[in-house]
């Protein structure tokens, strides 16, 4: 079992990306910047304590993601156990620059990423 999985990272669903940014910006200080080669932006707490988030234009819903060291091992254990894979392992950015990510469903229908930098 790897136990090396922890969440890591969440995904806000956001449709106004600069009313988004205004409103974390003002309300609890922190930085959101542009992420190359994403249609995503990125949420840095100025001290850089707790998991990051970046805000979203193409999800409905929060999205935690777990890290893991094998993302097609982790898939098919979800499959195993109940949950369904809704995407494959894929990279971040236009050379996996950012890592790889897979999205599934776990037996009660939420919605998570699975997120490796291999």
């Amino acid at each position: 079992m790897d136990n090396e999985s922890y969440i890591c990272h969440i995904v806000i669903p956001s449709k106004n990306y600069q009313r988004s940014k205004d409103f974390y910006t003002k309300v609890f200080g922190w930085e959101v910047q542009e992420r190359p080669g994403t249609t995503s932006l990125d949420i840095l707490p100025p001290s850089r304590k707790g998991i990051s988030a970046e805000l979203n234009r193409e999800e409905e819903v929060v999205v935690p993601s777990i890290s893991v060291s094998n993302i097609e091992k982790k898939l098919r254990l979800i499959e195993q156990f109940g949950g369904k894979k809704l995407k494959d392992k894929t990279p971040i950015g236009a050379k996996a620059e950012y890592g790889y990510y897979a999205l599934f469903k776990d037996p009660h229908g939420n919605k998570m990423c699975l997120y490796s930098d291999k």
